[in-house]
């Protein structure tokens, strides 16, 4: 039995070769980024203006036009008018003829309210609407 222990010295380590393993975890690297599927996941369309346009031509053009307020306020024409009233103002103006609506948004107002703004100008029969950034009255 002494002699068992005497094989065993303590100065045999035995190495594991981990060069397969490496070339194995690089195969499925690839592989896993050639399968992967990308998805182009669909979203809200920006419209913004072209900055190569004339700004003179585009605010001759401009009939409606709303500020959302930070406050969660709608501004047409100096008044208040709310998210509920913007389909409603919007219907009657492109009946005569269609003009683009501008929405100008404060710094800070929730995106779900301009959503509800842009969707009411698109429910009115807006054909394009275009946001703005304008900076705090």
């Amino acid at each position: 039995m002494r002699n068992r222990g005497n094989l065993r010295s303590s100065d045999d380590t035995t190495d594991i070769n981990i060069s397969p393993l490496i070339d194995m975890v690089f195969i499925l690297l690839i592989f896993f980024i050639v399968t992967t599927v990308f998805v182009e996941e669909a979203g809200l369309q920006a419209n913004t203006p072209d900055p190569t346009s004339n700004p003179n031509q585009d605010n001759e053009k401009e009939r409606v036009s709303f500020l959302v307020r930070a406050n969660g306020q709608v501004i047409y024409d100096d008044k208040d008018v709310g998210v509920s009233a913007v389909a409603g103002i919007v219907a009657p103006e492109m009946r005569m003829e269609e003009y683009p609506i501008t929405v100008n948004v404060e710094p800070d107002v929730p995106m779900h309210l301009v959503v509800a703004v842009v969707d009411a100008c698109e429910s009115g029969g807006a054909p394009q609407v275009t946001m703005k950034a304008v900076a705090t009255k």
